[in-house]
């Protein structure tokens, strides 16, 4: 087993548009040789097997908002690692409705994985092993190898109207033995984040990395980076 912390940007385009050498925001981190994935845009899957990671072992996925481009791969992550015989579970983490997308994502993969039992080789359906969370602010994950803080960010603060306040997009502290490392996913106008401030990145774990995500809106002021 590999000891320390290692992260890799899987997929750094931002926005629905497929790129055609760019997979949208998934990043993949490892402490002690356990894999976890932050976001799961269109690409994941493959850009998993490029950096030689099998899906298979991926067992626990954060999401910091529900967008597209953050959660269009997260199906088919799960339903490959499913396809390459996991049966321990996948645990998706995030902000309200995770739980309903993994369900979605169960129903809308079932039809294949019915076929794939009917072949033989499979036994286990796909609600036994995909199980969404929907977290609120504060600890929201802690194991041997890392302990998780989601905060909310300003994302969706240009929301108006009956949205208001009704969508969240989480930043998330990642505390592992050797690295203190902050996603942020996207943002809306530059603000701090007190909360993950109270305990500052700069301890004697010296940061790994803050990976800050940026939209453009359109032109009417509110939201605007």
């Amino acid at each position: 087993m590999n000891a320390g912390t290692r992260l890799i940007t899987l997929g750094t385009s931002a926005g629905p548009p497929p790129r055609a050498h760019r997979a949208q925001s998934c990043n993949l981190l490892t402490v002690n040789g356990s894999h976890y994935v932050i976001d799961a845009g269109d690409g994941v899957a493959r850009r998993l097997a490029q950096a030689g990671i099998s899906v298979r072992e991926i067992g626990t996925v954060f999401i910091t908002h529900h967008h597209d481009d953050h959660t269009a791969g997260l199906g088919t992550l799960l339903s490959v690692a499913w396809d390459q015989n996991r049966t321990h579970p996948i645990h998706v983490y995030g902000p309200p409705r995770t739980e309903e997308l993994v369900k979605a994502a169960v129903q809308y993969f079932n039809i294949s994985a019915e076929i794939r039992m009917a072949d033989g080789g499979r036994t286990i359906p796909l609600a036994r092993v995909f199980f969404g969370h929907d977290v609120g602010t504060g600890v929201v994950y802690q194991d041997a190898n890392i302990k998780v803080t989601a905060v909310e960010n300003s994302h969706f603060a240009f929301h108006e109207g009956p949205a208001a306040g009704k969508h969240k997009s989480y930043a998330y502290r990642f505390e592992t033995p050797d690295r203190l490392i902050v996603f942020t996913g996207d943002t809306g106008a530059s603000v701090p984040l007190p909360s993950l401030q109270k305990a500052p990145i700069c301890s004697s774990r010296k940061p790994l990395r803050a990976r800050v995500g940026w939209k453009r809106w359109p032109t009417t002021g509110a939201g605007k980076p």
